[in-house]
């Protein structure tokens, strides 16, 4: 006769299957790899997943309560939207897993960015002419001796990149936002920063969200941040040259040319030609 099993039995027999998993290096056939396409080292400890995430091609919007400490979400869960807790639930393996599935583009503005792991991501990305990279970092975090150190390594003269770094608009405050938008569909907001502290440490929240006039209203308010960040670059000089876009002429992008109504407006001003000698 064949045994009749409860949903509760079934989920805690899940449970425990994952955590065998977890302990000889992965699922079924000892792969390593989880049904959401991220690959997990094994690692020992209560919290085994710390800094073992490594992003695959693929993000399953379906298999996201792989990060969370319970493995699934409540129900009644909005379907545009997932909510993470540090350092309860996986955040860095989260992270890890959304940016590196970018295809077209990757729009932060960040505070604290301290991880260096994800910094690698956004490194591969930024050498990738198919994928635009935008980011706003805030001037004060930019100035730590590991914050110095991962910014020395951008290259922001290669196509498709813009990297500002300056304040908030108003009174020269704080750029105090923890956001990045993925492929213009996915929103990445709350409390944290980037740095194993802010996703592992600390009590931090992070919310993904998959609605696109979210990532849509988000990316106008970042693209002002950007703009005024550039803006405050280029009139401080604040030794930031090594961010700001060549201008050489054999650099790619080539500079654009002048607009017509600027060609006009020079040839307008300028002092008469001096008559021909006779």
């Amino acid at each position: 006769m064949r045994a009749v099993t409860t949903p509760r039995q079934r989920t805690t027999r899940r449970r425990q299957d994952s955590r065998v998993a977890a302990a000889t290096g992965g699922l079924a056939g000892g792969s390593g790899e989880t049904p959401g396409g991220v690959r997990e080292r094994a690692t020992t400890g209560p919290k085994a997943y710390e800094g073992a995430a490594v992003a695959d091609e693929t993000f399953n919007w379906d298999n996201l309560a792989q990060f969370k400490a319970e493995g699934r979400f409540l129900d009644g869960y909005p379907d545009d939207q997932r909510t993470f807790f540090a350092p309860r639930d996986n955040v860095h393996g989260l992270l890890v897993a959304v940016i590196g599935s970018a295809q077209h583009s990757i729009v932060v503005n960040m505070f604290g960015y301290d991880d260096d792991q994800l910094n690698k991501i956004i490194q591969a990305k930024l050498a990738d002419q198919r994928v635009y990279v935008q980011m706003s970092l805030d001037r004060s975090q930019s100035t730590g001796a590991h914050e110095k150190q991962i910014l020395a390594t951008w290259a922001n003269n290669a196509f498709g990149n813009s990297i500002a770094i300056g304040t908030s608009s108003v009174h020269n405050a704080i750029s105090h936002l923890k956001i990045v938008i993925v492929d213009g569909v996915y929103t990445v907001k709350g409390s944290t920063n980037w740095s194993l502290s802010g996703e592992q440490q600390q009590d931090n929240e992070l919310t993904l969200s998959r609605n696109a006039v979210i990532a849509a209203e988000t990316r106008a308010v970042l693209d002002l941040n950007h703009d005024f960040m550039l803006k405050q670059m280029a009139g401080s000089a604040a030794g930031l040259a090594n961010l700001k876009a060549s201008t050489s002429p054999g650099q790619t992008p080539p500079l654009p040319p002048a607009p017509a109504s600027a060609t006009a407006a020079t040839a307008a001003t300028a002092p008469p030609a001096a008559p021909a000698a006779g």
